[in-house]
């Protein structure tokens, strides 16, 4: 499958309006194409970790209007932003943003509250060649306040059982996600590459996983061509 459409085009398909930062961490591709690839349940609740400008709880809201959401944003400035838009596209009623950090969601949720949880997470290793020069992208795109092990745990603590998972993480890394997702009983049962363009390799992948699910029935989807 190729994608040629902008962000903002695909914007439009939902009717909303989003304000992002001038400056600093802006939400990319990646999060609309993560929003096609979640199946949303009728009458779910869903946590979205890490919401940034809130661009995945709001186009999923849109989607199926008998969920309710928690966007939560460890970022003052994104998080204000993110109250923003749901103030702005009318969806206060179902979606709710909290400042705070996931690794305290101990402390914040109910074990098991959530029949699905999303994210796109930072997912650069701080020692991966040179931060981003904004502090805020910085934050988003790199693992300082948040690494994979303590995502996942985190995941496994607010899912009820039977609950689904949906993240995009790069590639390269598939090995160590696959593995903290098993060490996490987080059961993988779908994925699919994302390429820049049919000549080039896999730059990211989507993944889908089933809290305590039947070990088996890896699905891998069609690649996506962003080009």
């Amino acid at each position: 499958m190729v994608l040629t459409q902008s962000s903002a085009t695909m914007l439009k398909a939902f009717d909303l309006a989003l304000l992002q930062p001038v400056d600093g961490y802006r939400f990319s591709v990646d999060s609309l194409l993560l929003v096609d690839f979640v199946r949303v349940p009728k009458d779910s609740k869903i946590l979205d970790i890490g919401t940034g400008c809130g661009v995945i709880s709001l186009c999923l809201a849109r989607r199926q209007e008998s969920a309710s959401f928690v966007a939560i944003e460890i970022q003052e400035s994104l998080f204000l932003l993110a109250r923003e838009n749901v103030k702005n596209n009318r969806l206060g009623d179902r979606v709710s943003v909290i400042k705070g950090d996931i690794n305290d969601a101990y402390d914040k949720f109910n074990a098991g509250e959530f029949n699905v949880v999303v994210s796109n997470p930072p997912y650069r290793t701080p020692d991966s060649g040179r931060l981003c020069p904004h502090s805020q992208e910085a934050l988003a795109r790199h693992e300082i306040f948040l690494e994979l092990p303590s995502l996942l745990k985190a995941v496994r603590f607010v899912l009820c059982p039977g609950g689904l998972f949906f993240l995009i993480y790069p590639s390269e890394r598939l090995g160590i996600l696959i593995h903290g997702l098993s060490e996490n009983g987080l059961e993988p049962k779908r994925l699919q590459f994302i390429h820049p363009n049919s000549a080039r390799q896999a730059r990211m992948v989507m993944v889908e996983a089933v809290k305590d699910g039947k070990k088996g029935g890896l699905r891998v989807m069609p690649p996506l061509f962003l080009m």
